[in-house]
């Protein structure tokens, strides 16, 4: 999960900076360029998906193959240094023993000049999942395995079949958490954050979901 230090670094950007996330999130109505990359899974039992800024969905499929799309997203239609941004950004596919990591590769380095991604990622069912964001929103639905979710602003929401789940541990610097199951909603505990475990499932797979900013919400069903 998201380190002290990281931590305190989003938090202090949150902070001090205040309207950095609503910029950084503002709708993104023009898609530019699309990247789509698909690729056997093989014996890969985890598949990783890292992007600076944007939207990130999850979902399964029955398939043996992983699917991603990303579309490259500016502002305003006819933003040259967006544009021009866009087409130095490509999908970087690495394979790591038992694990296929996805990454959208080459973002600009000096501001982001009001580029983002809309990311859909489709994975074979029983693999884990594990999402690496710095500022946007994450939406995984429907996967069976292990999910571990870090995002340094933004918004998480996970909906998975509760026979699937062991234990859900939820962790945000600022924001709150909750977990839906059994009926019933949790709320997570904290004064400016909210945490949250929760161990009586009857399934094998964990959630872990770490935002230093923003709101957490879980739905086991």
């Amino acid at each position: 999960m998201r380190s002290r230090t990281t931590r305190d670094t989003a938090l202090a950007i949150a902070i001090l900076g205040l309207g950095l996330f609503p910029a950084a999130h503002a709708r993104a109505d023009v898609t530019v360029r699309t990247l789509t990359q698909d690729l056997p899974a093989g014996a890969a039992r985890a598949v990783g998906f890292h992007a600076p800024v944007g939207e990130v969905q999850v979902v399964p499929t029955e398939g043996d193959s992983i699917r991603a799309e990303v579309a490259l997203r500016c502002e305003r239609e006819g933003d040259s240094r967006c544009e021009k941004a866009a087409r130095g950004v490509d999908l970087r596919i690495r394979t790591q023993g038992d694990r296929i990591q996805v990454d959208v590769d080459d973002w600009p380095k000096l501001g982001s000049h009001g580029l983002s991604v809309r990311a859909r990622l489709e994975v074979p069912r029983g693999r884990s999942i594990e999402v690496d964001m710095g500022v946007g929103e994450v939406a995984i639905d429907g996967v069976d395995a292990d999910v571990e979710v870090d995002v340094g602003v933004g918004e998480i929401s996970v909906t998975m079949p509760e026979a699937a789940v062991r234990s859900v541990d939820l962790d945000t610097g600022v924001g709150e958490v909750t977990l839906r199951v059994g009926g019933r909603t949790i709320d997570g505990t904290g004064f400016v954050g909210g945490s949250l475990e929760w161990m009586d499932g009857p399934g094998e797979a964990s959630i872990e979901l770490d935002s230093g900013v923003g709101e957490i919400h879980v739905t086991l069903e």
